[in-house]
């Protein structure tokens, strides 16, 4: 089954179709976390029981909630833009994800978290509460 995450305000869909892995499933291999390189394949979405851990400024916090999904950059469409937020937008390469949500859909509404710097996963994961998943049509 594949599904597509969907913005929960506007209902636009923010990635193309989707297979969702789950980490509960024995048979499937977690991701790899190394850095600077896509955490899944294109088309492939995690569903992680253990959330990324993040440190800004000394304050140990966890990214999201649980489940937490793990998604490949290259499957955000085009409706998908980065926060005018400039304290949300820190990272030496690339965003480090550690300042809140950092990525919008067209709408306005703040939609997940993008991590893209050097010392991390490439990685997008979406915010529970605003975001819904749907299967494709």
């Amino acid at each position: 089954m594949r599904k597509k995450l969907h913005c929960a305000a506007c209902g636009i869909a923010l990635t193309r179709p989707l297979a969702i892995l789950s980490g509960k499933d024995p048979a499937v291999t977690p991701p790899d976390m190394e850095d600077g390189k896509p955490m899944t394949p294109a088309g492939i979405a995690f569903e992680s029981y253990e959330p990324i851990g993040l440190s800004s400024l000394d304050t140990p916090t966890l990214l999201g909630s649980v489940p937490q999904y793990w998604l490949n950059p290259d499957d955000l469409t085009k409706v998908v833009r980065m926060t005018k937020d400039k304290g949300r937008l820190a990272g030496c390469c690339g965003l480090d994800g550690c300042d809140g949500p950092n990525q919008l859909c067209g709408c306005g509404a703040e939609i997940g978290t993008l991590r893209t710097d050097c010392w991390t996963p490439r990685v997008f994961i979406p915010a529970p509460t605003v975001t819904e998943w749907r299967e494709e049509d």
